[in-house]
Order: C-alpha cells, then structure tokens, then sequence
C-alpha cells in the first residue's frame, strides 16, 4: 500500500485530512503531527498544506495544497513571498479559482481545485426545539472583527445568540456576562448540526477583506444543508454563491448598522439544494483519485 505523509505546522484545523483518509482509502495516510519523528524518504508522496517550501525533493512526488490564502499582518507579503520561493511541486490543489488568481503561479505545473464539501451529518433531518434567536459557528477572533457582533448582542438583550467554537480569551472574557450570549467552547463535529438546528437564524460572519472575502465559508454551506436561514455580511464570495445558486440570504453590514428586526422576520428566505457538494461529489468533481494514481505511477 503506498504511503502519504500529510505535512503541515498543526496551526490551521484541516477537516480535508479526514475526508482524504476517508475517500482515498486504497492508500496509507499519515499526519505529520501524529509522528515524534519521521523521514521523508519513508513516504510515496508528500502532500503539503502550504506554507512555506523550501525543499526540492526530485525523488518524491510533491503535492502543494493552498486551501486558504495568508492572514493577519503582512498577509500580502507572506502569499508573495509563497509564490515567488516555493519550491516547484509535481501538482498543486486549490481551494477555488480566485485562490489560484492571487498567486497566479507562472509555470506549467498541473493543478486542481478543491473546494469545500459538506459531510453527510449535515443533510440529515435534524428536529429540535427552538432555543435561540440566533447561531454562529466557527473562529471568534479580533482579525474578523468578531466584537461587533457580540457588541450588537450586548446591546439586544431580549435577543439570544448560541456561539458555538473557541473564541478569542479577551472577547470571552469581556462578554462571558451577558446572559443572552451562550458559549459553547469546542465541541464535537458530529454534535454542531443538533446545536445549529436549536436556533432561528444562522449567522454567516466574515469581514469584507482580503483574504476572507474569497474563501469559501464552510459554515454557510453547512447551514444551508440544515435548512437554515441565513444571516450574512455582504462579500465578493457569498455575493457569488447566492447568485449563482439562486439563493436569498438576509444581508446585513459588519457593524450591525440598520440591523432591522422587523424585517428580519418577514424577509424571504431561500435555499436551493446543495447536494453536489457533499464531500463524495466535490472529491469527485476535482479529479484528484486519477492525479494520485498519476503520481503514484499506478
């Protein structure tokens, strides 16, 4: 059975890793953070969450994966200094084409585009009392500006929002108080979708900024899967999937500004099917089981 290291920092939370062991299973995959050591010479093929790249391995196929672009301060630099001093692999894997745009790599190097699936969880008919006027999953931290909306809650008291993730500990600390607020810390992933159905309203939160406005929002897919209604800030890639996918969400600005209750409740909301993007069909669609077998000289 051939053998692939996944390599990566242990920084970013990768739910790929599982759905690869999952889909691939004609192959042997092993996370680099679950090895007190290793080589490299081990393993049939290398695939690299990126990242920096400095090594250039000739004997080993190489697989780049850019499934999300840099963040925080100087993240231009750091995705410049990635297209320009990365070593050079056999294929890159990017989340979608805007992605692939802004390192616009000028080599004949094969790519593919992965973009974010659905696990099966999500789809299944999930009944539940209503508990919350509101539901957020995901990253609470001061680069997405995350205080607005616990600030829009504190000053709503009547309304209830269900925070379902790990956020910032000075975001906790300062809005742990309000009794309208219910943090949830991690839980598991099979858990979220019984959580998300106990609220009315599901909120899609992200800064209208680079790079956040171009990646895919794994949590609004998940909530449309659920049935949700979805609440969102307004940014070039959700923008794109409404229209696209012939949806309605509701569209409010990052400060809350305007935020209207009233017609929050009568707005018409619309979700159309996603089915193609359960994880099955998005591996399917980015041909990555014939790229491995390419590789891997099967």
């Amino acid at each position: 059975m051939k053998k692939i290291l996944f390599l990566h920092p242990g920084k970013a939370n990768l739910p790929e890793i599982a759905i690869y062991k999952r889909t691939f299973s004609q192959y042997s995959f092993v996370n680099c953070q679950d090895l007190s050591s290793y080589s490299l010479t081990d393993f049939d093929l290398i695939w690299q969450f990126m990242g920096l790249d400095l090594h250039f391995r000739k004997a080993i196929p190489t697989i780049h994966e850019y499934a999300s672009l840099s963040v925080g301060q100087g993240n231009h630099v750091k995705d410049l200094i990635k297209r320009w001093v990365n070593a050079r692999p056999s294929m890159r894997v990017f989340l979608n084409e805007s992605i692939r745009n802004v390192y616009a790599f000028r080599d004949s190097v094969p790519y593919c585009y992965r973009d974010m699936g659905v696990d099966p969880n999500f789809f299944q008919a999930v009944h539940t009392e209503i508990v919350y006027d509101f539901v957020y999953v995901g990253a609470m931290d001061s680069n997405r500006n995350f205080h607005n909306v616990l600030d829009f809650f504190s000053r709503n008291p009547s309304h209830s929002i269900l925070l379902i993730g790990k956020p910032d500990s000075d975001l906790y600390d300062t809005y742990k108080r309000y009794k309208n607020m219910t943090f949830t810390g991690l839980v598991s992933y099979q858990d979220v979708p019984t959580l998300v159905k106990q609220a009315q309203y599901a909120l899609n939160y992200i800064p209208d900024k680079y790079p956040y406005s171009l990646q895919t929002s794994t949590k609004l897919l998940e909530y449309v899967a659920l049935g949700m209604k979805v609440v969102t800030t307004s940014y070039q890639w959700v923008n794109q999937f409404e229209a696209q996918r012939r949806m309605r969400f509701y569209k409010i600005r990052e400060d809350f500004s305007g935020f209207d209750w009233n017609e929050l409740s009568t707005f018409p909301f619309n979700n159309t099917s996603i089915e193609d993007l359960r994880w099955e069909h998005v591996l399917k669609a980015s041909g990555l089981d014939n790229a491995l077998k390419h590789l891997l000289g099967e």
